[in-house]
């Protein structure tokens, strides 16, 4: 700071009418704070306010964000400041207007151009205006500094110490308002975002939804067709084919059915959220027996055994639910070691969700694939090893966080898995 914003501040003691001008100013913009929401009225009135005690050539109001760096004019009235018109966002520079009343959170008057200029600042006329004289005041709200409030005036020595302590006792007033005003702009600007990211995500899920119909009715049906007329050729016309050709066959068959299950699942995993049920208290337990249900066969198979703790009840989609369960420990199945599988299930509460876990014995993961096993049509094997589309673990993540959980798993290779989720509880 220079010597010109470091002097000795001694305002003259005002006079009982200029006490009582300043408590009626004072008062009337409390009441227009207390009588509008329209922060633009406000400004307007408080505009005139001002005007009672300091005769101004220009008002200005800007908003300042410390964490962006950024400053924004808000408000100004009066003489024009070519580049500081309303809503124009400059960079805070160090040294600079801004930067200043933050570091000394009081006002500053600056008396002529030079003395600004001495302070580290460009003269106003510099500014596309021809003011000579400026008081700056922070605008701090809850310790935090939000703004500040310029007054400016086209005369030299138009201020003195005196009306700097004014203009502070006004902007202490209402800066709590313009700070209040500054977080609802800000709120609004979120939720024009927000609502135009929901836009954009129901757009994308009516894609998403017209490609589920084109994938289970237009891409089948040639799929259906391939299938259905080579086993039609090997079976009329086996007698004419020699070894390679009903080889070939096999290959076009076993290509066309692999092609079908990718259509399906692909078809599984877009209607996840497109799709879904309403969220309901789910029995997981109940859930449990509907998921081993469906895989009676591959139970009954290998001799796996699946066992559980209590389950408790959750929040969620119960079709969904069983999918889940279904996925996991068909997983388990699939990539057994050479014990017969064993998978338990266990849940924990954790502050408002229940953390799940799916322990096996099988073959385990390598802990640099922990993360890559949940991305669609990833697969750690080859097809000669182990059968599916790689898809039935993104369905898995995609169903959890659907739920507003996270799944994860924690694995050594040859050492068995344990996949964790966490789904909401029951609301009360």
């Amino acid at each position: 700071m220079s010597d010109a914003t470091e002097q000795v501040r001694v305002p003259r003691p005002p006079s009982p009418e200029q006490q009582v001008a300043e408590y009626a100013v004072l008062a009337e913009i409390s009441r227009i704070i207390s009588s509008t929401l329209n922060i633009d009225e406000i400004y307007e009135q408080f505009a005139h306010q001002v005007s009672l005690l300091i005769p101004f050539d220009r008002l200005s109001i800007s908003a300042v964000d410390m964490e962006a760096h950024t400053v924004q004019a808000v408000y100004a009235v009066g003489g024009e400041i070519p580049g500081w018109e309303r809503g124009v966002v400059h960079a805070i520079v160090p040294g600079g207007i801004s930067d200043i009343l933050e570091g000394e959170r009081r006002g500053i008057l600056f008396k002529t151009p030079a003395e600004e200029e001495e302070a580290g600042q460009q003269p106003a006329r510099d500014l596309g205006g021809d003011f000579q004289t400026r008081i700056a005041v922070p605008l701090i709200a809850r310790s935090v500094f939000v703004g500040a409030l310029n007054i400016r005036s086209l005369q030299p020595y138009a201020y003195d110490e005196s009306q700097l302590a004014q203009a502070e006792r006004i902007g202490a007033q209402i800066a709590g308002t313009i700070a209040n005003s500054f977080a609802y702009e800000k709120l609004e600007a979120a939720q024009g975002e927000l609502e135009k990211t929901a836009a954009e995500l129901r757009r994308s899920n009516q894609e998403l939804e017209q490609f589920a119909y084109v994938a289970s009715h237009d891409l089948q049906e040639p799929l259906r067709k391939i299938a259905s007329f080579c086993n039609l050729l090997e079976s009329r016309y086996a007698d004419q084919l020699d070894d390679r050709a009903s080889t070939y066959l096999h290959y076009i068959v076993d290509g066309a059915m692999r092609m079908q299950a990718l259509v399906n699942d692909l078809l599984l995993y877009s209607r996840v959220t497109t799709r879904g049920q309403e969220f309901a208290p789910a029995n997981m337990d109940e859930i449990l027996q509907e998921a081993q249900a469906n895989l009676d066969v591959a139970i009954a198979e290998c001799e796996a055994q699946v066992s559980c703790d209590a389950l408790p009840a959750v929040f969620g989609d119960g079709t969904q639910l069983v999918r889940l369960l279904q996925n996991l420990i068909g997983n388990a199945i699939k990539y057994r070691g050479e014990a017969p599988p064993q998978v338990h299930l266990a849940a924990a509460k954790e502050r408002d969700e229940w953390v799940f876990s799916v322990r096996d014995n099988g073959i385990g993961i390598a802990p640099e694939y922990a993360e890559r096993i949940f991305v669609i049509f990833q697969r750690l094997h080859t097809r000669e090893e182990y059968g599916g589309t790689g898809i039935g673990l993104a369905v898995c993540k995609k169903i959890v966080e659907r739920h507003g959980g996270r799944i994860w798993v924690e694995s050594a290779e040859g050492a068995g898995a344990t996949f964790r989720f966490t789904l909401p509880q029951v609301p009360e």
